[in-house]
């Protein structure tokens, strides 16, 4: 987000770059008995042009198929190209940004639409500028699956609402100024594309489509062929007139939703999913730590594993914990719907017993023999296990077996007259297994 200079200062101080505008030809069209505008041939290099089944529909969004990758312009009025990451500069000379973002510089209430398919997210509604730093305003932004998401500040209304399916051909709110430094002069937008949620890394935008008059164009490369939106000088550029004419239903291409299974294993989970369809490039998971302390579930992590396989293991888990796994596939025209999610809590076998606690002969019959109680290792022990063996003349005999359940931290290992010599152990047992024997202790008895 950037601090603009108000209007009337921008008056009185021309900026140091010449405004290049691109040229926007009359919308040269139609109306066919759908009532829906085409556009002529393309007459602009790079620009695609437009067809009579390219033309704009009501394209509605799919429960079953919600995303798409953010690829579209989110304006459709001509608006100047501002702060990048690089581009620009502070009096300091530091860079504005400094990360991925681009201010688009326009007028207050322009419509401002999603850059593709997804869910949409009211951020804040906090409708005040700032003293000296700027803020997000009121902002909203959109989950495009996967973990991808487009975030859009200084709106100056919100138009969707929270959790609504939107596409492309959706207005999800209007160009504002809240948020900026007093006195909120300078109308635009803040837009952002993040990987690993709402919180995670902003990314380079790459190239975003617009519907024109010449057709379906690309930019920033329409600009003397540029290839990032940080190679424009600020203000050096206004984008064309545009419209939702060339938008299609590519979320309806995405992966169907997969199906998962899940198992627990030592300090990790193994994962299984379903065979992904054919053009599947990449297989994201995302995993969801319990927090038992805020009732809630973690951020996400995210593991991505490129082309399309069938599972893999999340490691460095902890034993114990509870973890939500969920799994989408992605193609070209963006990610599936998440899987159902699916819980696990990983485990391992029980911490060997502390033993003895205590292991004495009160006759000559039995042994009393006690140990601690095992640590879990993430699922509760079942029983504990117990062997005796005592010595007969130059050897040892066999061990001999004995169960308690797993509140019960002793055993009487009784018919043992006539030995004056034994050992005893103890291993603890869970749904993992058993852990190994204690360390054998050894008890001089009477006869």
């Amino acid at each position: 987000m950037t601090r603009y200079p108000s209007r009337r200062s921008r008056l009185r101080r021309p900026t140091r770059f010449g405004v290049s505008l691109l040229p926007a030809a009359l919308l040269a069209a139609v109306v066919a008995l759908t009532g829906f505008p085409f556009a002529v041939a393309a007459t602009s290099a790079g620009a695609v042009p437009l067809s009579p089944t390219a033309l704009v529909a009501d394209y509605a969004p799919s429960s079953a198929h919600p995303f798409s990758d953010p690829v579209w312009f989110p304006l459709r009025n001509p608006v100047r190209i501002s702060c990048v990451k690089t581009n620009c500069r502070d009096s300091s000379g530091a860079h504005w940004h400094g990360y991925w973002a681009i201010d688009f510089l326009g007028k207050q209430g322009d419509p401002v639409h999603a850059a593709g398919g997804g869910v949409f997210h009211i951020g804040a509604n906090d409708r005040t500028c700032g003293t000296t730093t700027v803020s997000a305003g009121v902002w909203g932004w959109v989950d495009h699956g996967g973990g991808r998401v487009t975030k859009y500040n200084h709106l100056d209304s919100i138009v969707a609402t929270e959790g609504q399916l939107v596409t492309p051909q959706t207005v999800i709110g209007r160009m504002g100024h809240w948020g900026d430094v007093a006195p909120c002069e300078t109308n635009y937008l803040h837009f952002e594309v993040r990987e690993g949620g709402i919180t995670g890394t902003r990314v380079d935008p790459r190239s975003l489509f617009a519907c024109t008059s010449a057709g379906r164009v690309s930019l920033p490369g329409i600009f003397n062929g540029a290839t990032s939106f940080d190679q424009l000088p600020k203000v050096a550029f206004t984008t064309p007139a545009a419209t939702s004419a060339c938008v299609t239903d590519v979320w309806n291409s995405t992966p169907a939703r997969p199906s998962t299974t899940v198992a627990r294993a030592p300090s990790s989970a193994k994962v299984a999913w379903s065979t992904p369809p054919v053009g599947t490039t990449s297989v994201r998971v995302a995993t969801e730590l319990w927090s038992p302390s805020l009732g809630a579930w973690n951020t996400p992590v995210y593991t991505t594993l490129s082309g399309a396989p069938t599972g893999t293991t999340l490691a460095g888990l902890t034993n114990g914990r509870t973890y939500r796994i969920t799994v989408a596939h992605k193609n070209s025209a963006g990610y599936s719907a998440w899987s159902a999610a699916r819980t696990v809590v990983p485990a391992t076998v029980p911490s060997v017993p502390k033993a003895p606690r205590f292991l004495t002969s009160p006759t000559r019959d039995y042994v009393h023999y006690g140990w601690w109680k095992s640590t879990d290792n993430g699922t509760p022990v079942t029983r504990y296990t117990t062997q005796v063996r005592c010595y007969k003349l130059d050897r040892y005999l066999s061990w001999t077996t004995r169960t308690t359940d797993a509140s019960t931290y002793y055993y009487n290992h009784r018919g043992l007259t006539g030995y004056a010599t034994c050992q005893v152990r103890v291993r603890a047992e869970n749904a993992m297994g058993a852990s190994a024997w204690s360390t054998v202790s050894t008890i001089r008895k009477a006869r």
